[in-house]
């Protein structure tokens, strides 16, 4: 049984709490639904107190993607959307959310997603397997109620963009990289009913005098303190594998934790304890064994 098999298991709870947040979200509306004045394409404004995501898809050469294909497979998952290609551009609008991808004939500047690859656990041959990459499709989503419906549907999205699309190399969100291979497979999870952690928040290690650590990069796009676990006698492994889990934890129960916290985890016990943060500006949640 894989790592991300176990945590993923199924947890009544967890579907309570997960269907109470998309609950959470407005209702839509027609005008919403066909975007702008009920117009598929228009890019509505950005609303307030809602949740903006981005993505590139890398591609191997400068070749622009077909893009047709992808309303007709979300649509065979359910999900009612409208949109289509408009000046190159493809548009998508679901219950108030819309998502753009725009092709731009360049790969990010300064080397930005090659000197992330190196940090990327789950990919440690990320950094030589997007060298050389030519072009990218910048795909954003806007207007999402919270953080879990906004990823859940850019997820199939990205899905629905990959699946045709052989010149495509990886997801990237910084720092995070996703194979094009892997993040066809997460998703698969959807359909279970399960969450895709991996694809949405990054787990960083580093090293120091006084142990392993770890940091997170994505918690804010669920309206949570990002994590920290500090100067651990653990392996490398062991410390990405616990950061790993408080991570799902949260993202699946919709929880943000506020300091003083116990959760119990393989027969431990971990308190969360929140600081300012050591590897992170800002605030975060320790991860601390009892």
């Amino acid at each position: 049984m894989s790592f991300f098999t176990k945590w993923f298991k199924k947890d009544p709870a967890n579907e309570s709490n997960r269907e109470a947040a998309e609950r959470s979200r407005p209702e839509r509306t027609d005008r919403e639904h066909g975007g702008a004045n009920g117009d598929w394409t228009t890019v509505p404004d950005e609303r307030p107190d809602t949740v903006t995501l981005e993505r590139h898809i890398l591609l191997k050469t400068p070749s622009p993607p077909s893009l047709d294909g992808c309303l007709p497979f979300l649509r065979t998952l359910g999900l009612e959307v409208e949109g289509g290609v408009h000046d190159g551009q493809l548009l998508i609008h679901y219950r108030g959310m819309t998502v753009t991808a725009e092709y731009i004939p360049a790969p990010l500047p300064d080397g930005e997603a090659e000197s992330n690859g190196k940090y990327n656990r789950l990919w440690p041959e990320a950094e030589q397997e997007i060298a050389g990459y030519a072009a990218q499709l910048l795909v954003t989503l806007r207007n999402a109620a919270n953080g879990l419906s906004g990823h859940r549907f850019l997820t199939q999205v990205l899905a629905a963009m990959l699946m045709p699309n052989e010149n495509a190399l990886a997801v990237y969100s910084a720092p995070l990289l996703v194979s094009r291979a892997d993040y066809l497979a997460s998703a698969e999870l959807l359909k279970e009913k399960e969450l895709p952690v991996n694809l949405w928040v990054f787990v960083g290690l580093y090293g120091g005098e006084s142990g392993g650590a770890a940091y997170t990069h994505g918690m804010a796009d669920f309206g949570s303190d990002e994590f920290e676990l500090l100067n651990s006698p653990r392996s490398g492994n062991e410390i990405f594998e616990l950061t790993f889990s408080v991570v799902h934890y949260a993202v699946a129960r919709n929880i943000r934790f506020q300091g003083g916290e116990e959760i119990a985890f393989a027969g431990r016990t971990i308190t969360l304890n929140r600081s300012a943060g050591s590897a992170l500006q800002g605030m975060t949640v320790k991860i601390e064994e009892a």
